[in-house]
């Protein structure tokens, strides 16, 4: 392996768990799979609007394949090495932050004491389309149901030097270049060979590329250059995701703790910053945030996703998390639950977070960067503060008496699998909506529009959901069916209560007292199913118990933290410090009684992971924005790392420091420094 140029985000192979099939790099445009068990392979190419899902490179050396030793991720690149046939064998696969070509690099030695010569011959599979509707499942290919021999047939050469191949798809064409020295296309064999000779020790270096988009000549003019370009397009692609990285920790706080697996954590759960970024002009924003996007997988746009990390997003991208909320008002999140980022259309069915999630990302965003007069834009019928109101009011009835509102028979809470549903009346659901009253009464004043009287609302609704909902034997909620008939379902999330004042001391050590080993937790984490539950299922990890949604746990720590509960909140995220050790990148769901991760979904790298970083910056060191622009800080470090610190913190026009050990902590605010004894808030006044 070459010397350290890494970024906090690197991850060496024998550490990692992630599987081959869910292994990839991604620049701003392009992500590809690398097949990490083989130094010189890359398997799959996508560049939205394009997708090349059936592409493959293999090279082989003297009719080998060079297994793997030993590997490591950064983004958007792999270095690889191995040994075959007395060859040692190096490569570095990168892709560039802006661009649509994939370059395998990779360097030959002859270990041996006498000259050898090598044949090379590289596998190409594949070919390339546009690709109109990206969703949850990454994009097939039209070229797939073709016989191989007849793709092959499809290649042609693309200069008359030999070193580039073209094919043309549908919308789309695929380049592939290599400066390998007089290289023979075997259209037959689908295969390029070629011949090189090394000295004993010699080693020689050389590339391939292969690139995506919408003309042939586009694509193979970025293939060349990629080749051309040789050791340096490796380094200006690692030099670039340097760059997009610092940019990640000008715009969030570096954080350092005595405990360092708190730091890989922290950081492990920023990578998503640029993993779900995109910056493509065929898109209809730019940047777009994706739900996932490794591999081609799910680069749709959800808003149960995009709503998980509601704060952190307004502090890293502020403009972007605005016209993704104008794009969620623009489709009706009523009826459905994404949009496409080809073309805007709503898709999918009525998520019932859905209300929740789209009055949060306002909230943060106006109290996070005090932009009030967003509330007063026009998003299509209406402004975005009458966005709020009708959203915090759905399905509900302002002019009568509150009451608990009838979810329907969708199961499309929890989705849960056989027999078992969670319908109807839910108590989490219906608990919730306390905050969504709050925080839309806290914008209409902010933006000096009337409304009804929510908060009375919200205490009503309080006293309803205790009445109707709460059971004293269970220390558990009732969710009731459609004939009001009650029954529990011991669900992870009854936990989003915690933090809102909708709960009362009875109910909030009550939902505490299940988070024991018997229930809910596991040495690896929280499960999202109690596994006393008749409906818990292992294999369905997200909502069912074998482990959690990613982006839950987190968000429980926060709350946990918000109230009081540290002790809790701390026993929590010592379980799932794992995370950061042993994947590049957090998907869909993580399991909590085994070092695991859910493997039955395209989703590998989820937008919502970014609750990992936001549990500690508001959560753990108690960062907390009101809605006069007052900042108040109240960090609670871990027993297990007793000395934290936060650098860099950027928030309503003021950049803070905060640094704990010895049970105090010290804030400087803009060159001011205030001390206190940890539990006393220290409260910085607006600007």
């Amino acid at each position: 392996m070459p010397a350290d140029r890494h970024s906090p985000f690197t991850i060496n192979g024998a550490r990692s768990i992630t599987a081959e099939e869910h292994f990839g790099i991604k620049g701003a445009m392009l992500t590809t799979n690398v097949t990490y068990r083989d130094v010189l392979s890359v398997r799959g190419l996508w560049a939205p609007p394009y997708a090349a899902t059936n592409f493959r490179i293999q090279v082989r050396l003297n009719g080998e394949v060079v297994p793997t030793a030993e590997y490591r991720w950064d983004g958007n690149l792999c270095e690889r090495s191995g040994e075959v046939c007395g060859l040692e064998v190096s490569s570095t696969t990168s892709v560039p932050m802006q661009g649509r070509a994939a370059t395998l690099r990779f360097t030959v030695r002859n270990g041996r004491e006498e000259k050898m010569r090598v044949s090379v011959q590289i596998d190409l599979r594949g070919g390339a389309e546009y690709v109109r509707f990206w969703e949850f499942s990454g994009p097939g290919s039209s070229d797939e149901p073709l016989p191989w021999a007849e793709k092959t047939l499809a290649w042609a050469h693309g200069n008359s030097e030999g070193n580039l191949l073209l094919k043309p798809g549908p919308g789309a064409a695929l380049a592939v270049a290599t400066d390998l020295p007089g290289p023979t296309w075997r259209p037959l064999e689908g295969h390029w060979e070629a011949e090189v000779e090394l000295a004993a020790g010699e080693s020689r270096s050389f590339s391939l590329s292969a690139a995506v988009g919408a003309q042939e000549n586009a694509a193979a003019q970025e293939a060349l250059e990629a080749v051309a370009g040789g050791e340096a397009t490796a380094d200006a692609a690692r030099c670039d995701w340097q760059g997009a990285v610092a940019d990640v920790f000008a715009k969030l706080p570096r954080l350092q703790a005595s405990d360092p697996r708190l730091e890989r954590f922290y950081n492990r759960s920023l990578v998503h910053c640029l993993l779900n970024q995109w910056r493509v002009p065929e898109l209809i924003l730019t940047p777009y945030y994706s739900t996932g996007g490794i591999n081609g997988g799910c680069v749709c746009c959800y808003l149960w996703d995009f709503g998980e990390p509601w704060e952190i997003l307004a502090l890293y991208d502020p403009e972007a998390v605005k016209r993704h909320i104008l794009q969620f008002l623009a489709v009706d999140i009523t009826h459905h639950f994404a949009f496409v980022p080809t073309t805007g259309e709503a898709f999918g069915p009525w998520y019932p977070v859905n209300q929740e999630k789209i009055i949060f990302l306002i909230y943060y965003y106006v109290l996070l960067t005090g932009d009030k007069a967003f509330l007063r834009e026009q998003a299509g019928e209406r402004t975005v503060i009458d966005w709020v109101l009708y959203h915090a009011l759905y399905r509900d009835h302002p002019d009568l008496p509150v009451t608990l509102i009838d979810y329907g028979k969708g199961n499309n809470h929890l989705e849960l699998r056989g027999n078992f549903r969670y319908d109807h009346h839910l108590p989490d659901l219906n608990g919730r909506r306390y905050a969504n009253y709050h925080a839309a009464d806290e914008l209409a004043r902010l933006a000096g529009v009337s409304a009804p009287d929510l908060p009375a609302r919200a205490e009503a609704l309080k006293a309803l959901v205790k009445d109707l909902m709460w059971s004293p034997e269970h220390r558990w909620f009732s969710h009731l069916d459609g004939n009001y008939s009650p029954a529990q379902c011991y669900t992870v999330q009854m936990f989003k209560l915690l933090g809102s004042d909708v709960l009362d001391g009875e109910q909030v050590e009550g939902l505490i007292s299940h988070l024991n080993e018997c229930e809910f937790l596991s040495a690896f984490g929280l499960h999202s199913m109690s596994k006393l539950d008749p409906a818990y299922d292992q294999i369905d990890i997200d909502n069912g118990g074998g482990g959690n949604y990613t982006a839950f746990t987190p968000q429980i720590i926060e709350r946990l933290y918000k109230l009081g509960r540290a002790d809790v909140a701390e026993d929590l995220l010592q379980r799932i410090l794992w995370w950061g050790e042993r994947m590049p990148y957090w998907g869909d769901s993580i399991v909590a009684n085994n070092v695991d991760y859910r493997r039955d979904t395209p989703l590998q790298n989820t937008i919502g992971a970014l609750a990992g970083a936001q549990s500690i910056l508001f959560g753990m060191f108690g960062v907390t924005v009101a809605a006069d622009g007052s900042v108040t800080v109240n960090p609670q470090p871990p027993a297990f790392s007793p000395e934290i610190s936060l650098t860099g913190l950027k928030v309503r026009g003021r950049e803070l420091d905060i640094l704990v050990a010895g049970g105090r902590y010290r804030v400087v605010a803009d060159g001011e420094v205030l001390e206190a004894e940890v539990g006393v808030p220290v409260a910085l006044p607006p600007r």
